[in-house]
């Protein structure tokens, strides 16, 4: 019996390795305490519920509100945005909501946050990240902030820079092109073969950089928002292929072969003829021109031999028009970045192709900015299919905007 007694009284004393694996834990709370307080970022962790559960200094600090406020607190009385308009986002494009319905990652650079103790707006950079599911399969989440104000300061002075120096040196440029376009014209000029082919050199440089000039002023434009789609009900299918069939002599020079087709495979009448659809969306002719050319030129020049192809059709809700070519095509690591500014694809199949590397960015921006997607899928040595998709409008919607677009133009005639 003492036996008994004497081993449960050892057992109610913590042992040393219990203590030291104690002291451990409580040193690696303390550390982890410490780092989180001294974080610039704002840090905010909340549960599958969405009630906040811990905070850092940082985070109550842009949020103008005290920890012990903030607790327990439902994020959607905690954090309050705003878009670049200054107006509230409804809950439908808040994405920490998006987040707890899809259990997804999300950032993005494009809100501000108001501080509830000062009213002050600050754009912010807001990035939400899913922990691990829990028992019921939904995640909680931490999400991490910070003040923009000055990168955007810095990125709208870069901007401007890159602005008023492309469209000062475009002048030059284009005078160098224009007299050396006179040089090569024998009504204007006598000259060897070999200055020829020196000056032919030297004009295809001076249109490459009068091409660099000119993306780097639109993309400026379209950053600062300078460039916006004017977006009219359209046709799509006869206005995408006036705008490749106009590539066809570029096509034909390369030796490429060229197709155009439009409406889904399976709708075909006696004798195997396709029906073409009749599709319609709201979209920018200039920038659909934009787009289709940009992606064309792309897939000639990197088309050694074989067939550029453009096909639109659509389903109920979208128009997708895909451009597709038999190329050298892009390696799947590579897919996820030939959109990003100034990204060139770097092999030896492109190392001789010149280009700018912002045309799919461009391209990309166009696209966005009509309220539409981009993508693309591709095998090295197999080619490459851009597929481009936008909403569709039924033929009464096209209809009726363009009745209504043209009594205002009308209006603005003053007849």
């Amino acid at each position: 019996m003492g036996f008994w007694s004497k081993k449960e009284k050892n057992n109610s004393e913590p042992t040393p390795e219990a203590q030291a694996a104690a002291a451990i834990q409580a040193s690696r709370v303390s550390m982890n305490e410490l780092v989180l307080q001294s974080i610039h970022e704002g840090v905010v962790f909340i549960g599958p519920e969405g009630n906040v559960h811990l905070a850092n200094p940082t985070a109550t600090q842009l949020l103008g509100r005290s920890y012990d406020e903030i607790l327990n607190l439902n994020y959607d009385s905690v954090f309050d945005f705003f878009d670049k308009t200054g107006n509230r986002i409804s809950l439908s494009r808040n994405p920490i909501a998006t987040a707890l319905k899809t259990n997804e990652y999300s950032e993005t650079r494009d809100l501000d946050l108001i501080a509830k103790d000062s009213k002050k707006n600050t754009p912010v950079s807001l990035t939400i990240s899913p922990t691990s599911p829990g028992q019921n399969g939904r995640s909680s989440f931490v999400i991490t902030f910070r003040d923009i104000t000055k990168e955007i300061a810095e990125e709208h002075e870069r901007s401007e820079f890159i602005s008023t120096a492309s469209h000062e040196m475009r002048t030059p440029v284009a005078s160098i092109e224009g007299y050396l376009g006179l040089a090569l014209n024998p009504q204007t000029a006598t000259i060897d073969d070999r200055a020829k082919s020196y000056l032919e050199k030297a004009h295809e440089s001076s249109q490459h950089l009068g091409r660099l000039f000119q993306d780097l002023l639109d993309t400026t434009k379209l950053d600062d928002g300078q460039i916006t789609p004017k977006l009219e009900p359209v046709e799509i299918v006869g206005l995408v292929k006036q705008i490749s069939d106009a590539q066809i002599p570029n096509i034909s020079k390369k030796g490429l072969g060229y197709q155009f087709g439009s409406g889904s495979v399976d709708q075909q009448v006696g004798g195997g003829k396709r029906i073409d659809q009749v599709i319609y969306a709201s979209i920018d002719p200039d920038f659909m021109r934009e787009i289709v050319n940009n992606i064309i030129e792309n897939a000639i020049k990197y088309t050694p031999a074989g067939w550029v192809t453009v096909n639109v059709r659509a389903d109920e809700y979208n128009v997708q028009i895909t451009i597709a070519d038999t190329g050298i095509g892009i390696a799947r690591e590579e897919l996820n970045h030939v959109f990003q500014k100034f990204y060139r694809v770097d092999n030896r199949d492109t190392r001789e192709i010149g280009g700018t590397g912002l045309g799919l960015y461009l391209v990309k921006q166009r696209v966005e900015a009509m309220n539409g997607r981009i993508w693309v899928e591709s095998e090295v040595g197999k080619g490459s299919q851009f597929i481009i998709l936008f909403p569709r409008i039924s033929q009464n919607e096209y209809e009726q905007r363009n009745f209504m677009n043209q009594n205002v133009e009308k209006q603005e005639k003053g007849l």
